[in-house]
């Protein structure tokens, strides 16, 4: 196992190179761009000396020291070099819209998003393993098939429109008598400062109890079917017969010998589900007012801020890579039989 980890570290470095070259060159074709953006606010205002009123020579001028500022001036890949020899001291530049270094600009977003990714991450395996496991030993009864129903249902019900209408009933006076019982949007109150610890942990668990709520549907659907029919196989093998021929009890052979195999499957998905869930959700974050990591992605998009933007692509790379690593670990945790790194 220790062979194999070191072989998947040094494999991320590759992977990591071809992952940000491919942000960098796209986010480099689209039209657009810093220099756009500064002149855009130059000639129609919006910033220090706007409303300008210039000559073809003058933009192209200005244009051309901006270029410069920016380091745009020089061909795509001397560009990528420049970022990766910056990106070696974790210096990732200072944000064209702000002005401020980008990191810090992300790190105020990324508790944001792990807020409410982390516990919607956990509590879907959580939740999505149990019920898979009842439905599968309840197959084909009235629970199986009314829990299938209102899973599908669930899971047709775009995000946007399941954190709208949770935001619309539980945060505001309109369908509660008792009035709303959430907070209307945020992270947190504005009188957070003010707050003890006790209260800042209830008022934070409820800014972030719809936006946990909205993002366990993601992948609820999918993962409680997928437990349910792995369960479902590891019932008919020879080895769950044996294992009852034996005599050993029920429970014993269904938590012990058919749960662990039957979970292996729900690993492999667990990188790609990780990933989504630390990065953030742009719609569930757009909704709610949370200032995390989804929103800060399409602010920067739309101000073409390419310093915070591969920011964001070096921590969404980094969490891909560390959630297929995960997932590999936890194979080895769930079934120790299971040897990554082969026999020598």
């Amino acid at each position: 196992m220790t062979r194999y980890l070191l072989r998947r570290l040094l494999t991320m470095i590759p992977m990591f190179f071809l992952m940000t070259a491919v942000y960098f060159w796209v986010q480099n074709s689209l039209p657009g761009g810093p220099v756009q953006e500064a002149l855009a606010r130059i000639q129609f205002g919006g910033g220090e000396g706007g409303g300008r009123t210039m000559s073809v020579e003058d933009i192209a001028k200005l244009r051309a020291e901006l270029e410069v500022q920016y380091g745009l001036d020089k061909p795509v890949p001397v560009r990528y070099w420049n970022w990766l020899k910056k990106v070696t001291v974790l210096d990732f530049g200072d944000s064209t819209a702000t002005r401020e270094p980008a990191m810090k600009t992300i790190l105020e977003r990324v508790p944001v998003s792990l807020g409410f990714g982390i516990p919607g991450f956990f509590l879907t395996y959580v939740v999505c393993i149990f019920l898979g496991l009842f439905k599968g030993l309840r197959d084909g009864s009235k629970f199986d098939t009314g829990s299938s129903v209102i899973l599908f249902i669930a899971y047709s019900i775009p995000a946007l429109v399941v954190s709208v209408v949770l935001l619309m009933v539980f945060c505001t006076d309109r369908f509660l008598p008792g009035g709303a019982l959430f907070p209307l949007g945020g992270a947190r109150s504005d009188q957070w400062d003010t707050f003890s610890f006790a209260q800042k942990c209830v008022d934070y668990a409820k800014h972030m109890f719809l936006p946990v709520a909205s993002s366990l549907l993601g992948g609820f659907t999918f993962l409680t079917l997928l437990m349910k029919n792995s369960l479902l196989d590891v019932l008919n093998s020879d080895f769950i017969r044996t294992a009852r021929a034996k005599g050993l009890s029920e429970t014993r052979v269904i938590l012990k010998h058919a749960l662990r195999n039957a979970i292996l499957p729900l690993m492999v998905g667990l990188g790609g589900f990780l990933s989504a869930f630390v990065a953030g959700s742009i719609v569930i974050e757009s909704v709610f007012g949370l200032p995390g990591m989804g929103k800060l992605m399409i602010e920067a998009l739309n101000s073409r801020d390419y310093n915070v933007l591969m920011g964001v692509a070096v921590i969404q790379s980094g969490v891909v890579m560390f959630g297929q690593l995960l997932s590999d670990m936890a194979y080895v945790l769930v079934d120790p039989r299971i040897d990554f790194g082969g026999k020598s």
